[in-house]
């Protein structure tokens, strides 16, 4: 009876040493059958579907967010539809006088100012309100030959010969226009008529109603034609400058309304009007000027000099548009996150328009009444990045890639349970590959390596088994976990002939470590090796 309680034990303990060692010497066709079944679960992982992995990005860069994620990052859709866009351009002016209501006043002829009625600068005058009294001996004389004219068409008037009465009637009309071009009004001729003798002084009158705002009159000073003795401006209107940005320049046009306000006057606007866009840029700010004219108030609120915030609102019609923070810009693509239903969202480019009060124009990439994500789209960019890392899990670039002679020595991986990560048992000593007539031996120092610094090396060796020097070799290892990129490194030539690079290794597991080999004469060689890493630095 005890004889056959350690009988039992010890055959099922010979007969797993049998097949473990049978195993290790199986032949080629054997070989390849497992190599089958390895690549097998690897197919099956890159087929793999992540519609029941929320949050997981998808084939194209589509990614899924199940409703509870959706609801626990805010996320937010909104419709793309056509809306009335309205765009306004804020600036600053800076009011001013109406060119076309500044007069001049000067005299006409030399003499001497006798009077100042109009003493001070910024003083208001109206129409005919008379300035000051002017002396000139010529004015006199002038006066005088009007006189003399008048009596000599009064006398001649009666004369049987006509070209007499023509006569006096055109000395009469030529001393009458030279007092006219001197400035003198029909009701001083008139008052020159009636009193029959000429006056000593002239007095000249303003022409239009305004404020003084230049004089350079004195009481006895003698003025000379070309003398400006006064500046008068109406302000009943009044212009304003305004700086346009040259990019804003398209949407101004001569007759817009615009909306001007003063700082220290909230809720007072005055409405006015674009009269002229002038033709050049100032080249130290990039703005152009443009010119607005509106009508001041019966207080002359609008005083030039000021400065007034300005408006103009610029309708664009009905276009397609969506919220502003729908779009991510990276500066040379624009994407937005659409809904494809069930949870799924795909990012797609599209081109801009004009960017009006939070709302962005869709020029192409859209159309009317798809639904877009107007909140959480870094989060949706993130996980559709994550595409490029997940090649293992997805069936991303570079899986195709991994043969099943490049998964050599990764016999041992296996699927535990539906659902579960796939797990590598890595050889422990040196690996051999064949390509063509070159044999690559790579291992590693320590073996098997540890967490922390270690030694990848690897020997090539020709159909004769000769040890190939002139070759040119770079080392790339990475852990096959997303978001986790390959570190690269040349190797450098031992003497021994073996090519080696320092690799460290920061955590215990399967590592992949990809060895380019360039031989002047050859096609390069791109070969996958698998190794474990454990214990302590």
């Amino acid at each position: 009876m005890d004889r056959k309680r350690w009988q039992t034990p010890a055959f099922i303990v010979l007969v797993a040493l049998a097949a473990g060692c049978n195993r290790g010497d199986q032949p080629k066709g054997d070989q390849a059958r497992a190599g089958r079944e390895v690549t097998e679960p690897a197919k099956e992982m890159a087929g793999m579907q992540t519609k029941d992995m929320p949050g997981m990005a998808m084939s194209g860069g589509e990614v899924m967010v199940d409703p509870a994620k959706q609801q626990l990052i805010g996320m937010r859709m909104v419709e793309a539809t056509y809306q009335p866009l309205e765009k306004t351009i804020r600036t600053v002016g800076r009011v001013d006088y109406n060119e076309r209501k500044l007069k001049q006043i000067n005299a006409k002829t030399e003499g001497w100012i006798e009077r100042l009625y109009v003493d001070f600068t910024g003083q208001l005058v109206k129409r005919g309100d008379p300035l000051f009294t002017l002396y000139s001996p010529e004015l006199v004389s002038t006066q005088e030959e009007y006189l003399l004219a008048l009596q000599a068409k009064q006398q001649t008037s009666s004369s049987p010969f006509h070209h007499v009465a023509a006569g006096g009637s055109s000395l009469l009309e030529a001393a009458r226009r030279r007092l006219q071009l001197w400035d003198v009004t029909p009701e001083q001729i008139a008052d020159l008529e009636r009193n029959g003798r000429p006056s000593k002084t002239l007095t000249l009158v303003s022409p239009i109603d305004g404020f003084v705002i230049e004089k350079t009159a004195l009481e006895g000073m003698r003025v000379e034609p070309s003398m400006v003795l006064y500046k008068i401006a109406d302000l009943s209107s009044v212009w304003i400058y305004a700086d346009i940005y040259e990019y804003e320049l398209p949407l101004v046009r001569v007759g817009q309304q615009a909306t001007v306000r003063l700082s220290y006057e909230p809720g007072r606007t005055f409405q006015g009007r674009v009269v002229y866009v002038y033709p050049y840029l100032d080249s130290k700010t990039r703005t152009a000027k443009v010119r607005l004219e509106l009508p001041n108030t019966g207080d002359r609120r609008l005083k030039p000099g000021m400065f007034a915030d300005i408006e103009l609102k610029v309708a664009l019609g009905r276009r397609l548009a969506v919220p502003q923070e729908a779009i991510l810009d990276s500066g040379t693509r624009q994407i937005v996150f659409v809904e494809k239903g069930k949870g799924h969202f795909e990012p797609k480019e599209v081109t801009l328009g004009l960017r009006v009060d939070g709302r962005q124009e869709i020029v192409s990439g859209l159309t009317p009444g798809t639904q877009v994500v107007a909140s959480a789209n870094f989060f949706l960019d993130s996980e559709s990045r994550l595409r490029e890392s997940m090649g293992l899990m997805a069936g991303m670039a570079g899986m195709e890639r991994m043969r099943t002679g490049g998964m050599e020595g990764m016999q041992g991986m296996e699927k535990t349970e539906p659902g579960a990560q796939m797990t590598a048992k890595a050889p422990t000593g040196p690996q051999e590959k064949r390509v063509n007539d070159i044999t690559l031996t790579f291992s590693t120092v320590p073996s098997p390596p540890k967490v922390g610094q270690n030694l990848l090396r690897v020997r090539l060796t020709d159909s004769t088994g000769e040890v190939i020097r002139n070759a040119k070799v770079s080392f790339s290892f990475t852990m096959p976990m997303p978001g986790m990129s390959a570190v690269k490194a040349d190797g450098s030539l031992t003497k021994d002939g073996s090519f080696e690079t320092k690799a460290l290794l920061g955590m215990g597991g399967t590592w992949q470590v990809t060895v380019k080999v360039t031989i002047p004469g050859k096609p390069e060689i791109e070969q996958m090796f698998a190794v474990g890493a454990g214990g302590g630095q």
